[in-house]
């Protein structure tokens, strides 16, 4: 069973801003490298959205490494339902993650 992937807004923007970020500091290659990891994650995710540990299990959030600086943060919502819910940046305070 395959589950839909369902992108919130807050997803999408801490998504665009990593993208932004390697734009402006590194190359193209760095940028696809990226995002054919986060492609790989999310069919991970879509196939077995139990794969990776749970964040905070009372809100059924879970995360993933993308890399060395960024988290994936995701819950099942139901048994077809996937959020994305945050690209979390590691050099950033860790008081500031609200989920």
């Amino acid at each position: 069973m395959s589950y839909s992937i369902h992108w919130t807004s807050r997803g999408e923007f801490t998504f665009n801003q990593n993208i932004e970020y390697l734009e402006h500091e590194w190359n193209n290659t760095v940028i696809n490298q990226f995002l054919d990891r986060v492609s790989a994650v999310l069919e991970k995710i879509r196939t077995n959205p139990f794969l990776f540990p749970l964040h905070n299990p009372s809100k059924n959030v879970r995360r993933c490494i993308i890399n060395g600086r960024i988290i994936l943060y995701y819950r099942i919502v139901d048994g077809e339902t996937i959020d994305i819910l945050l690209f979390w940046n590691t050099r950033q305070h860790p008081d500031k993650l609200e989920l």
